[in-house]
């Protein structure tokens, strides 16, 4: 496990140790001053597989990682929204298109970055679309 969290967030302690908590089976980061446990879990990636007529939308990376690469639009999920609100934002971040989701896509786990990807197939309402505006610094 990585201990990439350098204080505790319940107290601000430094004295972060690698540990099976009880009652658990496996390895936390937890708080040896407060006892407050660092879970880690997977991201959750939303996405759109998007169409008009017989065109797919695709998007070129701006950012690293894959800079210049051609990719799906897609994105974290954030809290308080729903899978498919995610791939809606994140289609309209991604590429400024506004969709309307036909169904889920596929599914795909990727141990080894800690991502879970959730892709639906979508269309576009209007053959509107352009590059992403968000300022990345």
């Amino acid at each position: 496990m990585n201990l990439n969290i350098n204080y505790c967030s319940y107290c601000g302690a430094d004295q972060l140790a690698e540990e099976i908590p009880a009652g658990d089976n496996m390895p936390r980061i937890v708080c040896s001053q407060c006892g407050s446990i660092h879970y880690q879990n997977p991201k959750i990636v939303a996405g759109c597989l998007v169409t008009w007529q017989d065109q797919v939308l695709l998007c070129r990376r701006a950012i690293e990682p894959r800079y210049g690469l051609w990719t799906m639009p897609a994105g974290f999920m954030e809290n308080n929204e729903s899978i498919e609100e995610a791939a809606c934002r994140e289609t309209f971040e991604e590429a400024q298109a506004r969709v309307t989701l036909d169904g889920l896509y596929g599914f795909y786990s990727i141990p080894r970055i800690s991502h879970v990807y959730v892709l639906f197939r979508g269309h576009l309402d209007k053959q509107e679309f352009g590059p992403a505006v968000k300022a990345w610094r």
